[in-house]
Protein backbone atom coordinates (compact mmCIF):
# COMPACT_ATOMS: atom_id res chain seq x y z
CA UNK A 1 0.00 0.00 0.00
CA UNK A 2 2.86 2.39 0.59
CA UNK A 3 4.09 1.54 -2.71
CA UNK A 4 1.14 2.97 -4.57
CA UNK A 5 0.37 6.14 -2.65
CA UNK A 6 4.29 7.96 -2.64
CA UNK A 7 4.36 11.31 -0.57
CA UNK A 8 4.34 13.50 -3.94
CA UNK A 9 1.21 11.65 -5.36
CA UNK A 10 -0.44 12.64 -1.77
CA UNK A 11 1.00 16.27 -1.70
CA UNK A 12 -0.37 16.56 -5.33
CA UNK A 13 -3.92 15.02 -4.27
CA UNK A 14 -3.75 17.57 -1.58
CA UNK A 15 -2.92 20.76 -3.92
CA UNK A 16 -5.76 19.63 -6.45
CA UNK A 17 -7.99 19.51 -2.94
CA UNK A 18 -7.19 22.81 -2.26
CA UNK A 19 -7.70 24.34 -5.97
CA UNK A 20 -10.75 22.32 -7.11
CA UNK A 21 -12.63 23.48 -3.00
CA UNK A 22 -11.72 26.59 -4.31
CA UNK A 23 -12.71 27.12 -7.95
CA UNK A 24 -15.98 25.80 -7.21
CA UNK A 25 -16.52 27.63 -4.14
CA UNK A 26 -17.34 24.19 -2.07
CA UNK A 27 -17.19 25.75 1.60
CA UNK A 28 -16.50 29.44 0.96
CA UNK A 29 -16.19 30.95 4.34
CA UNK A 30 -13.04 33.18 4.76
CA UNK A 31 -11.12 32.08 7.54
CA UNK A 32 -8.31 35.21 6.46
CA UNK A 33 -8.97 38.73 4.84
CA UNK A 34 -6.73 41.30 3.84
CA UNK A 35 -2.90 41.52 3.30
CA UNK A 36 -2.28 38.50 5.83
CA UNK A 37 -3.10 36.00 3.33
CA UNK A 38 -0.09 37.21 1.33
CA UNK A 39 1.55 35.43 4.21
CA UNK A 40 1.49 32.65 2.04
CA UNK A 41 3.90 33.48 0.01
CA UNK A 42 6.24 33.34 2.32
CA UNK A 43 5.41 29.88 3.17
CA UNK A 44 5.65 28.69 -0.39
CA UNK A 45 9.54 29.57 -0.76
CA UNK A 46 10.80 27.42 1.90
CA UNK A 47 8.16 25.19 1.00
CA UNK A 48 9.76 24.79 -2.32
CA UNK A 49 13.16 25.23 -1.31
CA UNK A 50 13.56 22.31 1.02
CA UNK A 51 11.96 19.27 -0.72
CA UNK A 52 14.92 20.51 -3.50
CA UNK A 53 17.38 20.87 -1.15
CA UNK A 54 17.02 17.71 0.56
CA UNK A 55 16.37 15.92 -2.89
CA UNK A 56 20.09 17.40 -4.26
CA UNK A 57 21.67 16.21 -0.47
CA UNK A 58 20.03 12.50 -1.39
CA UNK A 59 21.87 12.51 -4.66
CA UNK A 60 24.85 13.89 -3.63
CA UNK A 61 25.07 10.98 -0.66
CA UNK A 62 24.02 8.63 -3.05
CA UNK A 63 21.06 7.36 -1.29
CA UNK A 64 17.83 6.82 -2.61
CA UNK A 65 15.03 9.00 -1.90
CA UNK A 66 12.01 6.48 -2.82
CA UNK A 67 10.32 5.71 0.86
CA UNK A 68 9.84 1.97 0.63
CA UNK A 69 13.20 1.35 -0.61
CA UNK A 70 15.93 0.11 1.81
CA UNK A 71 17.73 3.04 2.98
CA UNK A 72 21.46 3.15 1.88
CA UNK A 73 22.81 6.27 4.11
CA UNK A 74 21.91 8.87 6.50
CA UNK A 75 21.59 12.46 5.72
CA UNK A 76 22.52 14.62 8.55
CA UNK A 77 23.95 17.64 6.80
CA UNK A 78 21.52 20.90 5.27
CA UNK A 79 18.33 20.83 6.67
CA UNK A 80 18.56 17.91 7.84
CA UNK A 81 20.32 19.00 10.83
CA UNK A 82 17.29 20.46 12.20
CA UNK A 83 14.44 18.62 10.90
CA UNK A 84 14.36 14.66 10.41
CA UNK A 85 11.92 15.29 7.43
CA UNK A 86 12.42 18.58 5.78
CA UNK A 87 10.77 17.33 2.56
CA UNK A 88 7.60 16.79 3.91
CA UNK A 89 8.06 19.47 6.26
CA UNK A 90 8.52 21.59 3.12
CA UNK A 91 5.36 19.93 1.41
CA UNK A 92 3.37 21.18 4.23
CA UNK A 93 4.53 24.68 3.81
CA UNK A 94 3.94 24.71 0.59
CA UNK A 95 0.32 23.11 1.06
CA UNK A 96 0.06 25.78 4.03
CA UNK A 97 1.06 28.81 1.82
CA UNK A 98 -1.37 28.01 -0.85
CA UNK A 99 -4.36 27.47 1.79
CA UNK A 100 -3.06 31.19 2.96
CA UNK A 101 -3.52 32.52 -0.30
CA UNK A 102 -7.31 31.18 -0.92
CA UNK A 103 -8.24 32.14 2.42
CA UNK A 104 -10.67 29.75 3.02
CA UNK A 105 -11.06 27.49 5.95
CA UNK A 106 -11.67 24.49 4.17
CA UNK A 107 -8.44 24.82 2.37
CA UNK A 108 -6.66 24.28 5.74
CA UNK A 109 -8.30 20.79 5.85
CA UNK A 110 -5.38 19.36 3.18
CA UNK A 111 -2.55 20.65 4.97
CA UNK A 112 -3.84 19.25 8.26
CA UNK A 113 -4.74 15.69 5.92
CA UNK A 114 -0.95 15.64 4.22
CA UNK A 115 0.28 16.14 8.24
CA UNK A 116 -1.64 13.04 9.39
CA UNK A 117 -0.69 11.30 6.20
CA UNK A 118 2.70 11.97 6.49
CA UNK A 119 3.25 12.03 10.37
CA UNK A 120 1.17 8.60 11.28
CA UNK A 121 1.77 6.45 7.91
CA UNK A 122 5.20 7.43 6.03
CA UNK A 123 7.27 8.84 8.64
CA UNK A 124 7.06 5.65 11.20
CA UNK A 125 7.74 3.03 8.91
CA UNK A 126 10.50 5.23 7.29
CA UNK A 127 11.74 5.42 10.64
CA UNK A 128 11.80 1.91 11.23
CA UNK A 129 13.45 0.95 8.16
CA UNK A 130 16.41 3.33 9.43
CA UNK A 131 16.70 1.93 12.69
CA UNK A 132 16.57 -1.84 10.75
CA UNK A 133 19.45 -0.32 8.26
CA UNK A 134 21.27 1.57 11.27
CA UNK A 135 20.78 0.64 14.61
CA UNK A 136 22.16 2.94 17.03
CA UNK A 137 23.59 5.47 14.58
CA UNK A 138 19.96 6.46 13.72
CA UNK A 139 18.49 6.44 17.26
CA UNK A 140 21.64 8.68 18.31
CA UNK A 141 20.06 10.75 15.10
CA UNK A 142 16.76 10.61 16.07
CA UNK A 143 17.72 11.74 19.48
CA UNK A 144 19.25 14.92 18.31
CA UNK A 145 16.78 16.14 15.85
CA UNK A 146 13.37 16.64 16.15
CA UNK A 147 10.82 14.69 13.82
CA UNK A 148 9.68 17.84 12.09
CA UNK A 149 10.84 21.10 13.51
Amino acid sequence: MRKILLPPVVFALCLTGIIVANIYDLIPIALLSGPIRYGGVILILPGLALPLWGARLFRRHQTNIVPYKKPDRIVTTGPFRWSRNPMYLGLLLLLLGVAMLYTTAFSFVFPLVFFLIANRWYIPYEEERMHEAFGDAFLSYKARVRRWL
